[in-house]
């Protein structure tokens, strides 16, 4: 089975690659999906109260999707809406906190990350960032190249991460649950490593990065957009 891997595509910010994901979906070799959380942004759904249309096309594509292939919605801290009906299976589409299969563990990661957990920080953080997004086209019209999101985002991530150790948190938790292997999102810092004897996958984002994992006959390949 041919699993494609996603995460932090932040549908609802200003941010989202929508033109980049879109073109990724077309793409009809997979035969089923794992959404690794954060793929609604809920929180600036919440500010803004709605979806621009290209946001609305993501969307829509997922849904056309769902109709014909399997999903599997992994909630995230953005989306953490779904945590309140998890699990919960609507036709293909399963929708849950954790999911373990193969001894290989999906999980968003948020839980383990010590700042997130200060939930009005948090969301705090994610409409600062926002505005940085703004802030960074603005600039780039004026000739700046260099992505002051982007350098925001790795350094208050990176220091999230030294805080609380979170990779070998992670590592630590799939060991807990016997599993070789962990695939999470949340950091927006794609990554394949070993880790302790644990094969540890950031699925990065669709912000920044355009990052994804396939899973095909037992071997994950960490790719980007080109």
């Amino acid at each position: 089975m041919k699993t494609l891997i996603i995460s932090d595509l932040h549908i609802g910010s200003k941010g989202c690659k929508t033109e980049e994901i879109l073109e990724l979906l077309k793409d009809e070799s997979y035969d089923r999906y794992i959404l690794v959380g954060d793929i609604i942004d809920g929180w600036l759904f919440v500010k803004y109260k709605r979806f621009t249309y290209e946001h609305a096309r993501v969307i829509r594509r997922l849904l056309k999707l769902y109709k014909h292939k399997d999903i599997i919605w992994v909630s995230g801290n953005h989306d953490e809406f779904l945590r309140k009906y998890s699990p919960l299976e609507l036709g293909n589409i399963k929708i849950v906190d954790e999911y373990v299969e193969g001894n290989v563990w999906f999980c968003h990661g948020d839980l383990y990350d010590g700042v997130v957990k200060l939930h009005w920080l948090g969301v705090l953080g994610s409409i600062g960032y926002d505005a940085a997004i703004v802030m960074d086209r603005w600039l780039k019209k004026l000739g700046y190249k260099r992505s002051l999101s982007k350098f925001l985002k790795t350094n208050i991530k990176a220091a999230v991460a030294f805080i609380v150790d979170f990779e070998n948190e992670m590592v630590r938790q799939a060991k807990k649950r016997h599993c070789h292997t962990v695939v999470c999102g949340h950091l927006h810092s794609p990554e394949d490593k070993m880790i302790d004897g644990v094969r540890y996958l950031n699925d990065g984002d669709w912000v920044e990065n355009c990052s994804y994992i396939v899973w095909e006959n037992n071997k994950f390949t960490l790719c980007k957009n080109s």
